[in-house]
């Protein structure tokens, strides 16, 4: 016997489409959990706070200045989250950024690793701030550098 192929019509696919990955990662765990496997602690941290949580709290940031890129890690920091730096520019990949401060005064943006070091946030660069919902972590990426044009004189 021949299997018969389902054709999904547009509404339930369009449907599909405007799932959260919040909902997306809550169908995933609750999967897991239907198949009898364990939760390991960053799903049931998920599932603890499945309802305080709002989709903002699992977006990326993308396209970020220097001073967005501050604001934006010194909010995650001030919940409780975890940043990691993956400037891959600086060979600072996987460290954890434990602090981030802004000297508007002299237009100096640092952050603070684990380890210790200090590392400059630069004007001419963009940055990313990718949440990994598997790790319950944001990263720090940066995204293009850019260069500002000089003027050249036209001797003619």
């Amino acid at each position: 016997m021949a299997k018969q192929m389902r054709i999904m019509n547009f509404e339930t696919w369009t449907s599909q489409m405007n799932e959260s990955i919040k909902d997306d990662e809550l169908n995933r765990i609750l999967d897991k959990m239907s198949e009898g496997k364990p939760l390991n602690d960053v799903e049931k941290r998920f599932l603890s706070m499945f309802d305080k949580s709002s989709e903002d709290d699992y977006k990326d940031f993308s396209y970020l200045t220097k001073n967005d890129a501050f604001d934006r890690i010194k909010d995650i920091l001030s919940e409780g989250r975890k940043v990691i730096c993956d400037l891959y520019e600086k060979n600072k990949v996987g460290i954890e950024i434990v602090s981030v401060f802004n000297q508007f005064e002299s237009e100096s943006c640092f952050i603070v690793l684990k380890d210790g070091e200090r590392i400059e946030l630069k004007d001419n660069y963009l940055y990313n701030i990718v949440y990994d919902i598997k790790k319950d972590e944001y990263s720090l990426q940066s995204q293009d550098q850019y260069y500002e044009k000089i003027p050249i004189k036209d001797e003619n």
